[in-house]
């Protein structure tokens, strides 16, 4: 079930793009889990309840969107965000908030059925990828999304999940960097690799990570923070606009 917040000071525009979004789920026989907001604030307020995928106006009465999208980055990195603006001139392109698309108001009901089919395609890719490690006590599938960071001594590599716990398992760092094959993956010290939507900032000569532990940078602190500060801002998907 997709989890779906929708956020718009038009009240027109946030009950129809909600009438569009039950009919899309309607159709398919599928099932969401559906909120709608007046406010950046009150989207973020439910921010820790989790959401998958969130439309977000950019043009909210004093409200900057891009703004509330930049704090939505500080809270979840992996929700997919889709903006809704009035205009095909606002340039999202370099805001830093990794959207997945914008759409023109009104909203047709062919755009948004594209954009949540866009949305689907790119939650199904990422819970799909994942690499398998095994020990003496089984063999685990962990998600990429899942892994947080791994770290090697004297061979024994400890895995860091978010839902799994950590997972202890013999072999070389270097083949599970391999396995990730991820550009979200930094290979910040010898002895560990981290996943960048895990980290909330590169301090120094350290990466804090969202739970709170501080991972050792052995390659050059400016290399570490260039991967840091592109990971966020993300590519754009409307090319040079």
């Amino acid at each position: 079930m997709m989890r779906i917040g929708i956020c718009d000071d038009e009240i027109g525009e946030l009950e129809r793009l909600g009438r569009l979004v039950e009919e899309y789920f309607q159709s398919r026989n599928l099932l969401c889990s559906l909120r709608a907001f007046k406010s950046g604030d009150e989207l973020l307020l439910a921010m820790g309840r989790g959401f998958d995928l969130v439309f977000l106006d950019i043009y909210m009465g004093l409200e900057d969107g891009i703004a509330v999208a930049r704090r939505i980055r500080e809270l979840d990195k992996t929700c997919v965000i889709v903006f809704a603006t009035n205009s095909r001139a606002h340039a999202i392109r370099g805001y830093g908030v990794r959207a997945l698309q914008y759409l023109i108001k009104p909203i047709g009901a062919d755009e948004l059925n594209a954009a949540l089919d866009l949305a689907a395609e790119e939650l199904s890719s990422r819970s799909s990828r994942s690499v398998q490690v095994a020990n003496r006590q089984g063999s685990y599938r962990i998600a990429l999304d899942d892994l947080a960071y791994a770290e090697s001594k004297a061979r024994l590599v400890t895995v860091h999940t978010r839902s799994q716990g950590d997972i202890r398992y013999y072999d070389r760092l270097d083949k599970l960097e391999a396995r990730c094959g991820d550009e979200r993956f930094l290979r910040c010290h010898k002895s560990f690799l981290v996943n960048l939507d895990y980290v909330d900032a590169v301090v120094n000569n350290k990466a804090l990570m969202r739970d709170g532990h501080l991972v050792p940078i052995s390659i050059s602190v400016q290399k570490a923070k260039e991967a840091f500060a592109s990971h966020v801002a993300g590519r754009s998907p409307w090319g040079n606009t």
